[in-house]
């Protein structure tokens, strides 16, 4: 009989060429130092350069590793949740596939999950060189998750979210765009789920482009306005 893993954990890539071999291969040895029975779901979420067959090659050297491939991009939500309809493990979760995450902080946000019993658990980025401007801009951000939806997390957003499965397949997310994570939060704290953060340094990028754009601002301020107005009984 096959053992399911205790984990599984989605990574979606897109255009990641320059990043994916080394965070996949660094997760891979971070999680079997650790001892952890893991999989790792890495989704080629559209790409169009050599995302996908690096991502081929190492499931060939990897059995820890699965492949997810969608051949167009619809957004970063549809990415993780594609992946995480795959997940066999007693833990899910996902996080960023562009490097800017150790992979030992990974490792401390699921031993934070077991070790003290939650629900979920989080990364909570202190340390930040992705520029001032993201910075006053999630500090703004995570200001109005509090005032509308009375949200006390300093980071809604980061990355990686690791969470009981049964937790996961109560909250029947649906955001395909980068929504994903305050949906994920929103419902979490409706259902008054116990959630845990890890402190962690958010590198800069070493190689390729954030997918990050200003569309992404204005996209956040129109479905945070969405959930605060509308009767969310999910």
């Amino acid at each position: 009989m096959i053992q399911k893993p205790e984990l599984s954990l989605v990574l979606p890539f897109y255009n990641e060429e320059e990043n994916v071999e080394r965070v996949l291969k660094e997760l891979s040895a971070e999680f079997k130092k650790n001892k952890i029975n893991f999989e790792i779901l890495a989704v080629n979420n559209g790409s169009h350069d050599k995302t996908s067959g690096i991502i081929n090659n190492l499931v060939k050297k990897y059995k820890n590793i699965k492949k997810v491939d969608i051949v167009k991009n619809i957004g970063y939500g549809y990415g993780i949740l594609q992946g995480l309809k795959h997940a066999e493990g007693k833990y899910v979760g996902y996080g960023w596939g562009d490097g800017q995450v150790a992979a030992a902080d990974f490792v401390r946000v699921f031993q934070n999950l077991k070790t003290n019993s939650l629900d979920i658990s989080k990364a909570k980025r202190i340390n930040r060189d992705d520029g001032l401007a993201r910075k006053i801009q999630s500090k703004f951000y995570n200001k109005l998750m509090l005032v509308l939806f009375f949200i006390n997390l300093s980071d809604v957003n980061g990355c990686p979210k690791i969470m009981r499965r049964e937790v996961y397949e109560s909250l029947k997310l649906e955001s395909k765009d980068w929504f994903l994570d305050p949906e994920l939060i929103i419902k979490a704290y409706r259902k008054k789920y116990k959630i845990g953060e890890v402190p962690i340094k958010f590198m800069e990028r070493k190689s390729g482009k954030s997918k990050v754009k200003l569309s992404t601002s204005f996209e956040f301020l129109k479905n945070i306005l969405r959930y605060r107005f509308m009767n969310l009984k999910k």
